[in-house]
């Protein structure tokens, strides 16, 4: 009996442990490439903590949106993700303190109202500020 509770504390506190531990996405750059689409897909209106002050995006129309913006449309209900996946990302570092994310992204949703299914080629380019990875642009190409 000592024995399984022995193994029991010893698995709660390893689970303590390694909750403890998780790795903050902005620590990097593929991590935080990857938090600003779950974010998307999420709906989550504190996507800007990814984004530097002076970020923008190029959508899938070539409109140039900035990251206040980005953030009110997002949690606001304008941008629906309904499904979301990056594929083919590859992350290249420059130097300590530059990245750029490159990939497709197959989004389906809507934009204001107006359906969104498409796949695109994207690029992103990540700076370190302060420490922490942050998103300064995102690009949107649409493919045929």
């Amino acid at each position: 009996m000592k024995l399984i509770f022995s193994l029991f504390a010893a698995l709660l506190l390893t689970t303590a442990t390694f909750a403890q531990t998780v790795a903050d996405p902005m620590q990097d750059a593929t991590a935080v490439g990857n938090a600003f689409f779950k974010a998307m897909l999420d709906e989550d209106g504190t996507i800007s903590k990814y984004l530097t002050n002076d970020f923008s995006i190029i959508s899938f129309d070539g409109q140039v949106v900035d990251g206040d913006l980005l953030a009110q449309a997002v949690g606001g209900g304008y941008v629906i993700i309904e499904t979301g996946v990056v594929s083919d990302a590859r992350t290249r570092q420059y130097n300590a303190d530059a990245a750029v994310m490159t990939g497709n992204w197959k989004v389906k949703g809507s934009v204001q109202g107006q359906t969104l299914d498409n796949t695109s080629a994207i690029a992103v380019l990540m700076v370190k500020q302060n420490g922490a990875w942050k998103i300064s642009n995102v690009q949107f190409t649409p493919m045929k």
